[in-house]
């Protein structure tokens, strides 16, 4: 027994001992992460800028995506990223979001390039117009315009873009086909799958704006003997989406990474900060405002929210340009929060999920849209669907051609009726789209389109209905 005993005790001992030096090993890491960070912090190169104090409802900072070129130093680079127009050109906003951090009810707004803005000083002009003078002039025109204050600027250019993703490894995205964008350099031929991403592949795909995708009817292009077809509906639109589902998988992979080994921190860190500018007041606290904003997007996390703000096509040019204009009063619910005048109620705590109403076909109105190319398609969708017990809200051609891919635009909110849609359409693309009405649902059929799935009634019992099986892109989502 004594031996037992004394066995017992060096058993123990050791791992006790163990214990102790993997707890010191964990908090030294800890410790030199944090010095590394403060270092880090304190070089980055700073912006004189005027900026808003922060309030007690969140801090709110401007993120823009500069398109500066100063960094190529290889040819296929300058081949991707440059030409005669921008190669000696300043820099300019390829894409600028304001993060309004405030913990578990963080979220963050894209502005289109293309608003239509009253730029102080220089008057009517696209939103990108504003930053060709400089990021204080983005900050005044969004506080003159919209009574949004920014508290902190962050500017992050295409090579700070690259090294994020180079030194997570990759990112999982669903390419839907053999698809290309000539400005970017994108050429895909791998065919409809999801692929994982490195630096300089995920630069091209989330800065397309003329997105094509192979396809027998498209176009014929005789420099490879290929047909294409645009991808997105609306351009710009289309990108800010990728953008956004790109940022919210590189955030959740990072932090998940970074929480599950803190020794990764340094390699992150320095991947962002060398190329990184900030105003003059980020500092250290600045700093984990907007680590705690991106936490959320680890999985089980309460999720940071992406929006786009609420626009509307004019239908026609404004002073001769191709505009996009503020919907209100959809955007003033944007601008409250952004403002921190409205604060959402806090997340359920009890085990039981809040209950949800009951989305039946009768709630939903929906208008169909031809992209099909096929007479009278979009007539028997409406049909069918008016069978079914959907509203229906009319019919008409897709004023962008030929269609690819499906697709059901719902406003941000209806997304519940938008699920229920899909169960007829399951080939179709969800896309929150702040132009379409409240309590409609718009579904462009496109020739993916293979007609209504359903050819009965569907009867919820009053429950909400059944979700739609899992698709190719959300196991791509969930890929890591």
């Amino acid at each position: 027994m004594s031996s037992f005993g004394a066995w017992l005790r060096a058993l123990f001992g050791r791992f006790g001992l163990a214990l102790v030096l993997c707890t010191a090993v964990a908090a030294g890491s800890v410790f030199l992460v944090n010095r590394y960070i403060d270092d880090q912090v304190d070089k980055i190169p700073r912006v004189a800028l005027t900026t808003a104090p922060v309030g007690q409802n969140g801090t709110n900072f401007l993120i823009i995506g500069s398109d500066s070129r100063s960094w190529i130093q290889n040819p296929l680079d300058y081949q991707a990223f440059s030409d005669q127009d921008t190669q000696n050109a300043p820099p300019r906003s390829d894409t600028m979001m304001v993060l309004h951090a405030n913990g578990d009810n963080s979220f963050a707004v894209s502005f289109p390039r293309d608003l239509w803005v009253d730029i102080p000083g220089k008057g009517k002009a696209k939103m990108n117009a504003a930053f060709n003078d400089g990021p204080q002039k983005v900050i005044d025109t969004l506080q003159a315009d919209f009574n949004v204050p920014i508290n902190h600027y962050l500017e992050v250019d295409f090579e700070t873009f690259e090294g994020i993703v180079n030194a997570i490894g990759s990112v999982p995205v669903w390419i839907p086909g053999v698809v290309r964008d000539t400005y970017t350099g994108l050429h895909a031929d791998w065919g409809a799958a999801c692929y994982q991403l490195d630096g300089a592949t995920a630069l091209q795909w989330v800065r397309a704006r003329s997105l094509e995708i192979e396809d027998p009817n498209g176009k014929y292009d005789p420099s490879d003997g290929r047909r294409w077809k645009l991808y997105d509906a609306t351009a710009d639109i289309g990108r800010i989406q990728r953008q956004q589902d790109f940022v919210r998988k590189l955030g959740r992979i990072a932090v998940e990474r970074a929480l599950g080994d803190p020794t990764i921190v340094p390699d992150l860190v320095d991947a962002l900060m060398p190329n990184l500018h900030a105003d003059a007041s980020f500092d250290r606290p600045a700093f984990n405002e907007l680590v705690r904003a991106f936490l959320g997007l680890a999985s089980g996390g309460p999720g940071l929210e992406f929006e786009t703000l609420p626009w509307e096509d004019p239908g026609r040019p404004v002073s001769g340009q191709s505009v996009l204009l503020v919907k209100q009063p959809e955007a003033d619910a944007v601008f409250a929060r952004l403002r921190g005048d409205v604060v959402l109620p806090e997340t359920p705590t009890s085990e039981a999920p809040a209950a949800q109403p009951a989305v039946r076909p009768s709630d939903v109105r929906v208008r169909v849209l031809n992209g099909t190319g096929v007479t009278g398609a979009a007539g028997k969708a409406d049909q069918e669907l008016s069978n079914l017990g959907y509203v229906s809200g009319g019919v008409a051609n897709y004023g962008g051609g030929k269609l690819a891919r499906s697709e059901i635009h719902y406003q941000p909110g209806d997304e519940a009726k938008a699920k229920l849609l899909a169960v007829q359409v399951p080939d179709a693309t969800l896309i929150a789209d702040p132009s379409v009405g409240s309590g409609d649902v718009v579904l462009l059929i496109g020739e993916s389109f293979k007609g209504i799935g359903a050819k009965q009634p569907l009867d919820t019992g009053g429950q909400p209905p059944p979700a739609a099986a899992e698709t190719p892109e959300e196991a791509c989502d969930r890929a890591t």
